[in-house]
């Protein structure tokens, strides 16, 4: 298990240096933040760009927002020399709440039309965690040609939700009985709206041409083996995927190890490259 670690860290390392050697005179980074008025109400964006081919879009886990992944934004665009793209979904942040039907489709076409506006609308590099990876995952799904690559960071995924069960996820699921702020409201609709995202992406699995890295936590959520078990059903089909285990960590890798979330993107960034 050590020896495990250690490579990990080496591996990381090893493609920060690369990718430094191969974007050595890359072009300053310039950070922004802007809402965004995708026609039903405006999402908050934060944006570190610079002239590239693809487009890093950081998709935060549930109840989350763009501020989980802050400690690595704007290095991942300098080290990388991607663009790289986080924002708050509807009703967390400073993102507006939006309409009151809102299932995880519509959280994607919302995200779609966002990056659309804002000139970023092809060569994505999706990396999301928990209730992100599986819209990212859907997102795949309904627009894989203008997807590069994914980053899956402990994701939520139909054979855990299958198997598992819905009524006994729910039960570990928070629900406010009165909800009055909007991300109140939008986690409850968020939980509302899951069996309907759930079915939509049923059946579908990954692309086999789009590589893949799924980051899963070394301290499972869920006692038992069942977590990590989805885990590896969902890139055991290509070549192209693999798993990564975050030895130590629980579901919260993104906060609790940014840099392992930050290097693994980068692997991935340098293996597009190649």
């Amino acid at each position: 298990m050590k020896t495990k670690k250690i490579h990990l860290i080496i591996f990381g390392t090893c493609s920060i240096l690369f990718l430094i050697q191969c974007n050595s005179g890359t072009s300053e980074v310039m950070r922004s933040e802007r809402l965004v008025d995708i026609g039903t109400h405006n999402l908050r964006v934060v944006l570190s760009e610079l002239k590239s081919d693809y487009t890093i879009v950081l998709e935060a886990g549930g109840g989350k927002y763009s501020d989980a992944y802050k400690m690595i934004q704007d290095s991942l665009a300098e080290v990388s020399g991607v663009s790289v793209i986080s924002y708050d979904r509807s009703g967390f942040g400073q993102s507006e709440l939006g309409p009151s039907k809102f299932d995880g489709l519509a959280e994607v076409n919302a995200l779609k039309k966002c990056l659309e506006i804002i000139g970023h609308d092809e060569k994505y590099i999706l990396v999301g965690h928990s209730y992100g990876g599986l819209l990212v995952q859907l997102f795949t799904a309904k627009y894989p040609e203008l997807v590069s690559g994914l980053v899956l960071i402990d994701p939520m995924n139909v054979n855990f939700v299958d198997t598992f069960g819905l009524d006994n996820l729910n039960a570990v699921t928070p629900y406010f009985e009165s909800p009055e702020e909007d991300w109140q409201k939008a986690a409850n609709r968020m939980v509302d709206f899951f069996p309907e995202t759930i079915k939509i992406i049923r059946g579908v699995d990954l692309p086999d041409q789009i590589p893949v890295v799924l980051l899963t936590s070394g301290i499972q959520p869920i006692p038992g083996n069942l977590w990590r078990e989805c885990h590896e059903e969902m890139v055991k089909k290509s070549e192209n995927h693999k798993l990564i285990i975050a030895e130590g960590n629980n579901h919260d890798i993104p906060e609790e190890n940014p840099y392992l979330v930050m290097n693994t993107i980068l692997d991935l960034v340098r293996k597009l490259n190649e």
